[in-house]
């Protein structure tokens, strides 16, 4: 199970880094409705990962995931008021009880599209900068 768990965080890696826009699928569409159960689902399953790639982590494999931890409790938090540490422990006997394949699968292209939403995003932004804001500034002595 390590080497499809590696896989899947090297391709979110590789999306956030840079993958180029065709490459990218299309997100006109919104990302489909996930349960409050399922973002905490792939919550847990990142949480897992970055325990389990522990001090072999990369510094951008830790910004990635982080960035990806970040936003599934975000979207759980937006839809409950559940306190995390007890929705966790909820959780956690019935994310233990699926299957790991369809967790991993699930949560890897979720995090794709977020990846792609957030560099489509940020072109966007970079695009609608004045020129003279996105040149590199150079000082005069």
């Amino acid at each position: 199970m390590i080497s499809a768990l590696s896989t899947a965080i090297l391709i979110f890696i590789a999306t956030v880094q840079g993958a180029a826009p065709h490459q990218a699928q299309p997100t006109s569409l919104p990302e489909p409705a996930f349960t409050a159960e399922e973002d905490l689902d792939c919550a847990i399953y990142v949480g897992a990962l970055m325990a389990e790639m522990g001090a072999d982590m990369t510094p951008d494999n830790r910004v990635g995931l982080t960035s990806a931890l970040t936003y599934f409790v975000g979207r759980y938090e937006a839809q409950r008021g559940l306190a995390l540490t007890e929705a966790f422990l909820q959780r956690y006997p019935t994310y233990r009880d699926r299957n790991p394949a369809e967790i991993e699968q699930t949560c890897s292209v979720r995090m794709r599209a977020f990846s792609v939403r957030l560099q489509q995003a940020g072109g966007a932004l970079s695009r609608a900068q004045p020129a003279e804001d996105r040149a590199p500034s150079t000082s005069q002595q």
